[in-house]
């Protein structure tokens, strides 16, 4: 007996949401920048063409999820920050990770993102946020320099509110990008 083979848009309604929400988490967290967030929640709106009704809350997930992921290295970066559950303490290597992030982005980038922030603060972290491949980068600075939490937390999800925003207006034709 031979198992039917799925349309590959009914993997996708069924995959699709769940994915992009780990896809925006790893991307807010800069892990995930191997693997296009944007593009892949554009095809996924292009594809499926949800409704309005789960379009809403699946954007609503991809920003929490963001957003998220780059609180998850803010926190990571910002030793001042009391942990919860120890993590720092229980994660072998994870004291290192400034350290990889930094070679990972080279000097000049770690240079240009820290100069950003130093002079735009959380209007630059909003700003950036919503620039494909930037988003997440001013978290570094942010953790390192202590930036207070709740603005780093607002200013990071109205980034990522806007850059869905126009990845949906793309993907639904409403602006045109190209």
């Amino acid at each position: 007996m031979s198992v039917p083979a799925i349309p590959w848009t009914e993997l996708t309604v069924a995959v699709g949401a769940p994915l992009l929400v780990v896809v925006f988490y790893f991307d807010g967290m800069i892990i995930g920048k191997f693997i296009p967030s944007g593009a892949l929640f554009f095809g996924y709106v292009v594809i499926v063409d949800p409704p309005v009704v789960v379009l809403f809350p699946v954007s609503g997930l991809c920003v929490a999820a963001s957003t998220l992921g780059q609180w998850t290295l803010y926190r990571g970066l910002n030793e001042d920050r009391p942990e919860f559950v120890g993590i720092r303490r229980r994660v072998p290597y994870l004291n290192r990770l400034p350290f990889f992030i930094r070679a990972k982005m080279g000097e000049r980038r770690m240079w240009f993102v820290t100069r950003m922030f130093d002079r735009f603060g959380g209007v630059g972290l909003c700003l950036t946020n919503a620039i494909p491949g930037m988003g997440g980068l001013m978290s570094i600075p942010a953790g390192l320099s202590k930036y207070p939490l709740g603005r780093f937390l607002l200013f990071a999800t109205v980034g990522n509110v806007f850059y869905v925003f126009i990845l949906v207006a793309a993907a639904r034709g409403l602006i045109d990008l190209f």
